[in-house]
């Protein structure tokens, strides 16, 4: 059902990298001045995603077709690309979502009382 998201929120077994304390939404962020326009990311890509675009701008990779399986970052030679947050808060305190990351549904736990 959900296949295409398996792996991105913590605690799950997806890459070595991830944190397993708390439920947030991850995705492979990259920091333009670390990235040098090799191409093995996106090389390795398994899905075929052209992630160099993404990593020369600086952006989240927010296609569609991302399986979150971590092989572009694990491959980058030069640290650029990561796993970090698919909502972002804004300096103007907004929040920025990609709407492609986020599940159809999520499973929440009760709230201690306090």
């Amino acid at each position: 059902m959900l296949s295409g998201l398996k792996g991105l929120f913590k605690g799950e077994e997806k890459s070595p990298t991830t944190k397993s304390n708390g439920a947030e939404l991850l995705q492979v962020t990259a920091d333009a001045t670390r990235c040098v326009q090799c191409g093995i990311c996106g090389h390795n890509c398994p899905v075929g995603i052209a992630v160099r675009e993404y990593a020369r701008r600086g952006e989240n990779v927010t296609d569609c077709n991302c399986i979150a399986c971590g092989v572009c970052i694990e491959k980058c030679p030069r640290g650029t690309l990561k796993w970090g947050p698919a909502i972002l808060l804004r300096a103007d305190n907004t929040l920025e979502v990609n709407p492609q990351a986020l599940p159809n549904s999520l499973h929440l736990l009760p709230r201690d009382p306090l």
